[in-house]
C-alpha cells in the first residue's frame, strides 16, 4: 500500500483595493491560526507606519530588487500604481502549515495555475465612498489617481474569486474568513480520505471481503 498522505497545502490567496483592510485581516488569523503561514512578498515602496520588515513585507531597494529577478528568486512581479515593484517569493510553504499571501488579481491567476490547490478570498470594502476615504488617507497626492484607478480594476475582476467578503466590521471579515478557512480544509481531509479509501481498493478489490 502507498504511503498516506496529508495531503496538499493550501494556499490562501487575499486580494482587494488598497485600505480594504486586507493586512489587518491577515495578521488576526496569523495570530489566532498556528498553522498558517504568511507568504512574505517583496516591495520597493517605504514601509508605512507600524509595518514590519519580513512580516508584512520584505523591503528592499530597487536595485536589490532586479538582483532578486534576475537571480530567480521571484515567481512574478510587476510594477504597481506606476512607481513602485511588488513580486512573490519562488517558495511558498513551510510544512505541515498552509500559507496565506497578499496578490492583486494579476498575481493570482500566475499562482492559480501554478498551484493546485489555490483558495483565492477577495475582501471589499464597506463601500466606494469608504474606499475612497481609505485610499485619501494612506495615499501621497503624486500616485493618488493610480491608486484609485488600481482599486477600480480590482473590484471589476472581484466576481472570479472563490469568496467575496465585505469587510464593514473587521471581526464579523475576520469570522467570515475563518470560516471559509475551516470549511477548505474539510473539504481537503475528505479529498485525502477518499484518496486512501481508492488505494485501499486498489490493493484488494474485493474490498477485504472473501472470495466465493
Amino acid at each position: 500500500m502507498s504511503q498516506r498522505h496529508a495531503g496538499e497545502p493550501i494556499l490562501f490567496i487575499f486580494t482587494g483595493p488598497s485600505g480594504a483592510g486586507k493586512g489587518s485581516v491577515m495578521r488576526a488569523l496569523l495570530d489566532r491560526d498556528p498553522s498558517l503561514r504568511k507568504v512574505v512578498t517583496y516591495t520597493t515602496r517605504e514601509p508605512r507606519a507600524g509595518e514590519v520588515d519580513g512580516f508584512d513585507y520584505r523591503f528592499v531597494s530597487v536595485q536589490e530588487f532586479h538582483q532578486l529577478v534576475e537571480g530567480g528568486h521571484m515567481f512574478e512581479y510587476e510594477q504597481v500604481y506606476q512607481d513602485h515593484y511588488y513580486g512573490s517569493p519562488k517558495e511558498l510553504f513551510v510544512p505541515d502549515h498552509d500559507g496565506i499571501i497578499e496578490l492583486d488579481y494579476k498575481g493570482r491567476l500566475k499562482f492559480t495555475a501554478r498551484h493546485r490547490r489555490v483558495v483565492a478570498i477577495f475582501l471589499l470594502p464597506p463601500s466606494l465612498g469608504e474606499l475612497k476615504r481609505r485610499i485619501l488617507q494612506r495615499s501621497q497626492v503624486d500616485n493618488l489617481d493610480a491608486r484609485i484607478r488600481n482599486a477600480i480594476e480590482q473590484v471589476r475582476h472581484a466576481h472570479s474569486y472563490d469568496y467575496v467578503v465585505k469587510n464593514d466590521t473587521l471581526e464579523d471579515c475576520i469570522s467570515r474568513v475563518e470560516t471559509i478557512i475551516r470549511a477548505e480544509r474539510h473539504r481537503r481531509r475528505g479529498q485525502v480520505e477518499l484518496t486512501h479509501m481508492m488505494e485501499d481498493l486498489r490493493d484488494d478489490p474485493n474490498g477485504g471481503q472473501a472470495d466465493d
